[in-house]
């Protein structure tokens, strides 16, 4: 049985038993069965049907070892749909309707949203213009993307190799093939071509997929081991083809570039080293005077002349020559051309 309705609400689905009921149309052969094994539907949040009827598996996603209780689940039927306009399904009408089907409710385990909502079919036009509109939308619902934010351009003609007359199919409808990730650049995607619900075409076509994103850009010339500071890069909004990473300017200033970039070019993670940590300066050369200082709990021991013969920056462990006793230790550098050892 079908039902027609914009929104199938709670308090109609006591009628609905009703005259089901009535007609006498509810199947137990399935509840006597002997297989008990539960049978898993998550029901979707929105979905898009191309039929006059709704059935659960277009509304859900089925889960069963029983091949053909998992078929007859997919194939019942739950609605009649104009589409004209958007219909809404209750779960509780769905649960219902699953029982006076002659389901048990103890094999039954549904899950999802509360209320799927059913959508009719994007208008078809059978022209390469149609095919990319089509193939855009499709594209923007699945990944959550504003259409202002995605261009998509069909590369080579496809209608005209289809050899397919658009008047002679009824009620004619074009499938894309989901894909798991955003397609950016040239993808290939699978387009078919239906008339009365059957295949009357199917085919690849290359399209140009781009995306709006923000992204850095090299404001002047910048050749390998440059430093990157904030006159070297500025950020824009562009259409990219490829999966890029979400940067800030500010994220590479002070790294160094490892491939030449010219102005214009945009910048990424790949373009980039570590970045670049200034050494302190060297504050004591080799053979160089110093002053060494020795340290033992309070008694301090200043030797105005010794000779190091190491160079070292502030905070390194240099080798010190007494100059009178022609001893050899090891100091701390703490400012030019000073150098304490701290003794046992």
């Amino acid at each position: 049985m079908f039902l027609r309705s914009h929104h199938i609400r709670s308090q109609q689905i006591l009628c609905v038993i009703a005259t089901m009921i009535a007609w006498g149309n509810v199947s137990l052969a399935l509840a006597q069965s002997s297989d008990s094994a539960r049978s898993a539907i998550r029901l979707k949040p929105t979905t898009t049907v191309s039929r006059t009827q709704v059935r659960l598996g277009d509304v859900a996603d089925i889960i069963d070892n029983n091949p053909a209780r998992r078929a007859e689940l997919q194939n019942l039927d739950l609605a009649k749909f104009d589409q004209n306009s958007e219909l809404t399904l209750d779960r509780s009408f769905i649960e219902i309707r699953i029982q006076l089907a002659g389901f048990e409710r103890s094999t039954i385990a549904i899950s999802g949203e509360e209320i799927v909502t059913i959508t009719p079919p994007l208008p078809v036009t059978l022209t390469d213009l149609g095919i990319e509109e089509l193939v855009h939308a499709k594209l923007c619902h699945q990944f959550a993307v504003l259409p202002e934010d995605l261009n998509v351009k069909l590369v080579t003609p496809f209608m005209t190799n289809a050899g397919l007359d658009p008047q002679r199919l009824q009620h004619p409808r074009i499938e894309v093939m989901p894909v798991s990730q955003l397609p950016l650049g040239r993808p290939q995607l699978t387009i078919r071509i239906f008339g009365n619900e059957q295949i009357a075409f199917a085919r690849s076509a290359t399209f140009e997929v781009t995306r709006r994103q923000n992204v850095v850009v090299a404001a002047t010339s910048l050749d390998r081991s440059n430093q990157i500071d904030s006159e070297n890069v500025r950020e824009e909004v562009r259409f990219v083809d490829s999966h890029l990473d979400q940067l800030k300017a500010s994220q590479l200033v002070g790294r160094r570039v490892s491939t030449p970039l010219r102005p214009g070019d945009i910048v990424t993670s790949r373009h980039v080293g570590e970045v670049v940590v200034e050494e302190e300066p060297i504050l004591v050369q080799p053979r160089e005077p110093v002053r060494l200082i020795a340290k033992k709990g309070r008694l301090v021991v200043t030797i105005p002349v010794a000779e190091a013969l190491q160079a070292g920056r502030k905070g390194q462990l240099i080798r010190v020559r007494n100059i009178q006793s022609n001893q050899i230790v090891t100091g701390e550098v703490v400012g030019r051309g000073e150098v304490h050892v701290r003794l046992p």
